[in-house]
């Protein structure tokens, strides 16, 4: 299955939706508080998300660990 992410952390309400390319539906979502607590606490950096260098499959991989790990707290 592939992925992509939608991503708009410059903006006062920021989110992050990883989205099945295919079906066009969201699998994880983050929602405008969720965002700056993660960028907050340094689980999440803004910057891999417009660094031309960062996997954008390894990211994902990344956001559905960090969903495991919002589940489990």
């Amino acid at each position: 299955m592939i992925y992509m992410i939608d991503a708009w952390l410059e903006r006062p309400d920021p989110y992050i939706r990883v989205i099945h390319k295919e079906r066009k539906i969201p699998v994880l979502e983050w929602s405008s508080g969720q965002v700056k607590e993660m960028i907050a606490q340094g689980t999440l950096c803004p910057f891999d998300f417009i660094d031309t260098h960062t996997n954008e499959q390894e990211l994902i991989k990344e956001l559905f660990i960090l969903s495991c790990l919002d589940n489990i707290h």
